[in-house]
C-alpha cells in the first residue's frame, strides 16, 4: 500500500450515534481507555512470543508517551502487529459491532458496568477527538499500516510510517479529557490498572509496574520479608501488616490473593480498608462488596479471579451462585487459618488477636458464615492476666442460675475499685479491648441463650455484699441504711418523690391499705400520675408506714440519682456507682457510633457502703446535727465515685476540690 494510496470508508455498524453513546454510558469509567490499550499491547506481546521464535525477552515491553503540546497519548508495544487486512478485520469490523452489541444491551440497564473487559480498543473514545494506530506485522515483507478516525463512523487507512514490529495507538484528548494530560495522572492509572502486566511498562524512561502479583506464586516460596515488601509497594505504606492470608485454588473455581491485616494507627483508619481484584492480573476495581465478604472490605490486598464474569450489571453478580461460592470460600479459608493457628500455637493466636480483634470481631458481628467458624476460639483478656475462650470461662466461673454471668471492666484504670473487690471475692472479670465489645456482647447473648455480660459496675454481686449482717434499729425505729439513704438524698439536693399511675396506686394501696390515709397530706397529682413527696416526710410519719411500705415507696423513686445503703465485704471503699446494664451499653454504643463523649450517663445508683470508716463519721454527724460537715461530706463521697469514673468536667472537679478543702477544716 502505497503512501499516495488513502482509502477511506465507514465502519460496519448501524448505529449512527455510537460513539455519544458509549461516552455517555462508561463517564464513570474513563480512566479505563489506557488499561484497555495496555491490555491489547500484552496481547500483541503474548501472541507474539508463542508466534515468532527470535522474539527475545529482553525486547518484550510496552512504552507509554505523553506529548503535553498536542494533548496527546501514545501506547506503543513490541507485539505481533497488525497488517492493513487485519486492522479491518479487528478495528472497522469485529471491535465496532462489539461496542454496538454492548451498547444494545446495556443502555436501558440502571446499575454500573463492572470492569468492561471486552470493550477494548474502542473504550478511547471515551476521552478521544481522534485516534490513530500505526502497526508493522511481525510477517515477513509486511508494509505498517496507518488507521485514523475521529470519533464518527469515518476513518482513514493509509501506509503506515512504523520502522520495527509492534502497534502504536495515539489518543488526542478532547476538551473534556484534558485532565490526562497529565503525567501523574497516566502514571497513577498505569500503576493502578496495570500494575501487574508481565511486561514492563515504560513511562519518563522508568519502569512503573510491579510485573509480578506475589499470589502468583506458592506460598512455600515465599519469606517473610517479601510478603511485607509486597504489601508496602501495593499499599504505599511504611508499616508492616500484622498478619496475612494467602489464597490458593484451582476447583471449583480459579482464584488467588492475599488478605493483609494492617496495623490499626487510629480508630478511623478501621474503616479504611482495600482490597484489589483484578481480573488475569489487571485491575477491575475496589472493594466490590457483591464479591468481598462486607467484614473483609476493613483488609488490605488483593484477590485475582480470571474466571468472573465482568462484562455484566452489579444486579448480575448479587444474584450470581458462582459469585456467592467465591464469596463463602473467601469467609472459610480466613476462618480455618485463624483456626489452624489456634489449635498449632495457642501464644502465636493470642499474640494476633492483640492486634486484628477488631477485624475479626466485626466478621462475628457481621457474618454468620465467619461466626460458627469462630465462635469457639473468641478471646477475651482475663484480668488474670492470661487469655480466656467463652467455654473457658464457663469452666472456671460456675454460676448458679441458668446463665452464666460474664463480668467485664471497660477500664482497668477508673473501674480498680470494683475489679479489687472481684478479686477478692475470687470472681473473674475480663476486660474490653475493642469499641466493638458492647456489639459483640449483645451479638453473643442473641446468639447463645445461656450467658450474660455485665459490667462490674452495673450492679453488685452478691458475693461482694454481706447478707449476714443484722441491722439494729434506733428509738424511731429506724435502721442505719434508712438514716443513711434519708441523709444522702437530702444533701445531694434530690428531690426524692414515688411516682404511680393510678392503676399501680391503686395496687400499691391494695398491697398497703393502711397507708391510704398517712401518705394523703404528701400526695400531688400530676396530670395522670400521682406523685408522693418522701424527701419532707418526718421520721414518725415513716415509723408509722413501716419498712415494707417504705421499701415499696422508694421502688417508685424514679431520680437522676438512686441511693442504695449495703452492707459490703469491704470496708475500705466508701461508696461506688453502678448503671444498668442495658442503659450503660446502649450510652457507649452511642457514643462509638457518633464518635463523642456524652458524657455521664445521668440515671445512675450510688452505693453507700455502710462498713466505711467516712459513712459512719457521717452518721455521727448527723446525730450531732451538724448540716454543714453532713452535706459536705456526702457530695465528697459522691464526688470519689464519679473521680473513679472519669466522669468529671472542668467545672465539677473545682466542686470537688472545694470540698476537698472545707473537709480539711474538719480535721
Amino acid at each position: 500500500m502505497a503512501e499516495k494510496k488513502i482509502e477511506k470508508g465507514s465502519l460496519s455498524i448501524h448505529t449512527e450515534n455510537i460513539f455519544p453513546i458509549i461516552k455517555q454510558w462508561l463517564y464513570s469509567e474513563h480512566d479505563i481507555f489506557l488499561r484497555e490499550l495496555i491490555s491489547n499491547a500484552v496481547d500483541a506481546i503474548n501472541k507474539r512470543k508463542y508466534a515468532d521464535p527470535e522474539f527475545k525477552e529482553e525486547d518484550m515491553k510496552i512504552e507509554v508517551k505523553l506529548d503535553t503540546k498536542k494533548n496527546a497519548i501514545e501506547v506503543s508495544d513490541t507485539g505481533i502487529g497488525m497488517t492493513a487486512e487485519e486492522i479491518k478485520k479487528y478495528i472497522n469490523q469485529i471491535a465496532f459491532s462489539g461496542a454496538e452489541e454492548f451498547v444494545s444491551k446495556f443502555k436501558d440497564v440502571q446499575n454500573s458496568i463492572i470492569g468492561h473487559f471486552g470493550l477494548g480498543f474502542y473504550s478511547t473514545f471515551m476521552v478521544a477527538k481522534k485516534v490513530t494506530i500505526d502497526s508493522l506485522s511481525y510477517l515477513p515483507d509486511s508494509v505498517p499500516a496507518y488507521w485514523e478516525c475521529d470519533g464518527s463512523t469515518d476513518y482513514i487507512m493509509k501506509e503506515g510510517k512504523r520502522k520495527t514490529v509492534g502497534t502504536t495507538v495515539t489518543v488526542y484528548l478532547n476538551e473534556d479529557s484534558l485532565i490526562y494530560a497529565d503525567e501523574g495522572k497516566i502514571q497513577e492509572i498505569l500503576e493502578k490498572y496495570c500494575n501487574f502486566t508481565p511486561w514492563p511498562i515504560m513511562f519518563k524512561g522508568k519502569q512503573v509496574n510491579m510485573k509480578e502479583a506475589l499470589w502468583n506464586r506458592r506460598p512455600q516460596e515465599i519469606t517473610e520479608e517479601e510478603y511485607k515488601e509486597f504489601y508496602k509497594k501495593l499499599f504505599h505504606d511504611w508499616e508492616d501488616p500484622v498478619f496475612w492470608i494467602h489464597l490458593n485454588v484451582d476447583f471449583p473455581f480459579n482464584l488467588k490473593g492475599i488478605l493483609y491485616f494492617p496495623k490499626l494507627r487510629n480508630e478511623p483508619d478501621f474503616f479504611k480498608g482495600e482490597v484489589k481484584l483484578y481480573c488475569n492480573n489487571v485491575f477491575v476495581a475496589d472493594n466490590l462488596e457483591e464479591l468481598i465478604p462486607e467484614f473483609l472490605l476493613l483488609l488490605k490486598g488483593g484477590i485475582d479471579i480470571p474466571d468472573i464474569p465482568l462484562n455484566v450489571s452489579r444486579s448480575f453478580l448479587q444474584n450470581d451462585a458462582q459469585v456467592q461460592k467465591i464469596s463463602r470460600y473467601i469467609v472459610k479459608k480466613v476462618a480455618d487459618r485463624f483456626n489452624e493457628i489456634f489449635k498449632e500455637d495457642r501464644k502465636k493466636y493470642e499474640e494476633l488477636w492483640k492486634d486484628i480483634n477488631s477485624f475479626i470481631k466485626f466478621g462475628l458481628i457481621k457474618d454468620d458464615d465467619f461466626f460458627e467458624a469462630m465462635k469457639d476460639i473468641i478471646l477475651f483478656k482475663s484480668a488474670s492476666g492470661d487469655y480466656v475462650t467463652l467455654e473457658e470461662y464457663k469452666t472456671r466461673n460456675k454460676s448458679e442460675g441458668e446463665k452464666t454471668r460474664i463480668w467485664y471492666a471497660s477500664s482497668e484504670d477508673t473501674q480498680v475499685t470494683y475489679l479489687k473487690m472481684m478479686k477478692e471475692q475470687g470472681i473473674e472479670v475480663i476486660f474490653q479491648d475493642s469499641p466493638l465489645d458492647n456489639h459483640l456482647y449483645q451479638h453473643l447473648e442473641y446468639k447463645f441463650n445461656n450467658i450474660e455480660f455485665v459490667r462490674v459496675d452495673s450492679e453488685l454481686n452478691d458475693l461482694l455484699i454481706n447478707k449476714d449482717k443484722k441491722e439494729l434499729v434506733d428509738l424511731e425505729n429506724r435502721t442505719d441504711s434508712e438514716k443513711l439513704t434519708e441523709i444522702f438524698y437530702r444533701a445531694l439536693g434530690q428531690n426524692v418523690e414515688a411516682s404511680f399511675s393510678k392503676e399501680s396506686y391503686g395496687d400499691f394501696l391494695k398491697k398497703h391499705p393502711q397507708a391510704a390515709n398517712i401518705l394523703a397530706p404528701y400526695i400531688k397529682n400530676e396530670g395522670d400520675r400521682i406523685i408522693i413527696n418522701l424527701y419532707d416526710m418526718q421520721p414518725a410519719v415513716r415509723e408509722q408506714l413501716g419498712k415494707s411500705t417504705l421499701d415499696d415507696l422508694f421502688d417508685h423513686v424514679y431520680t437522676e440519682l438512686k441511693v442504695e445503703v449495703k452492707s459490703l465485704k469491704t470496708p475500705e471503699i466508701p461508696s461506688m456507682i453502678v448503671f444498668n446494664e442495658f442503659m450503660r451499653r446502649w450510652h457507649d454504643m452511642e457514643s462509638f457510633v457518633h464518635n463523642a463523649n456524652p458524657g455521664m450517663l445521668k440515671p445512675h445508683t450510688l452505693v453507700v457502703n455502710q462498713e466505711n470508716p467516712i459513712i459512719k463519721k457521717i452518721l455521727e454527724l448527723d446525730a450531732a446535727g451538724k448540716k454543714e460537715e453532713v452535706k459536705t461530706l456526702c457530695n465528697y463521697v459522691h464526688q470519689l465515685s464519679l473521680l473513679e469514673q472519669g466522669a468529671f468536667s472542668g467545672d465539677e472537679l473545682k466542686e470537688f476540690i472545694s470540698n476537698a478543702n472545707k473537709i480539711l477544716t474538719y480535721i
